[in-house]
């Protein structure tokens, strides 16, 4: 069961007369091409580029991360949230004309990339965030394809990403199969006492001594 802070529930439960405002904000840790470190990289669908207070998925934290805004994040598809083990896949779509998204698309390896996606809840009289919560999705990137535009058009990366936790269960390993991994892993046993049976020597009709 998710458990929300006691803030956005308030809020939530006032909707019916002050309406809700709710923003998405996505966090990605790729890899750097030159240093091959990881590093993280926020965006938001918002309008200007903002420092904003989250759960950390992995820790369960919470931590203040800067996102980009100003057209960096173009949307969101539809999350599902499910109970069970249900695979989750969600697309993101990025602008290759923002300077952070060229950064994420061309600059990192997004390939595996860790990602959250936070819902960030507006509170409707300040326009403030109103709590940390929880990421709505917490995954891996799976692909990357980029459309490029037409002249005068947006293109536009969008990130492939499937919950990570449901992804590992459903993933077979090819090693449990592969005699080529198992020699990897302890050497070539395959045929270390094929000649001991082939030394053996039983007459039909006796038994052995």
């Amino acid at each position: 069961m998710r458990n929300q802070p006691a803030a956005i529930t308030a809020v939530q439960s006032a909707a019916t007369d002050a309406g809700l405002i709710t923003r998405l904000a996505v966090w990605v840790v790729a890899k750097n091409r030159a240093t091959g470190l990881p590093e993280p990289i926020g965006v938001w669908d918002g309008d200007e580029d903002i420092a904003l207070s989250v759960i950390d998925g992995e820790t369960n934290q919470v931590v203040t991360r800067p996102y980009y805004g100003g057209g960096n994040l173009l949307t969101v598809s539809e999350i599902p949230r499910t109970s069970d083990f249900t695979v989750q896949t969600v697309s993101i779509d990025l602008s290759q004309l923002a300077t952070v998204a060229q950064l994420v698309t061309r600059t990192h390896d997004v390939h595996r990339a860790h990602v959250e996606i936070h819902e960030i809840l507006l509170h409707p009289e300040t326009g403030q965030p109103v709590a940390a919560d929880l990421p709505l999705f917490l995954g891996i990137v799976d692909g990357m394809p980029i459309k490029t535009p037409r002249i005068g058009g947006e293109g536009r990366a969008t990130l492939k990403c499937v919950s990570e936790v449901m992804s590992m269960l459903t993933r077979t390993n090819p090693e449990k199969a592969s005699y080529e991994a198992q020699k990897l892993r302890g050497g070539d046993e395959w045929n270390l006492y094929a000649g001991v049976i082939e030394t053996w020597d039983l007459p039909w009709g006796q038994k052995a001594s």
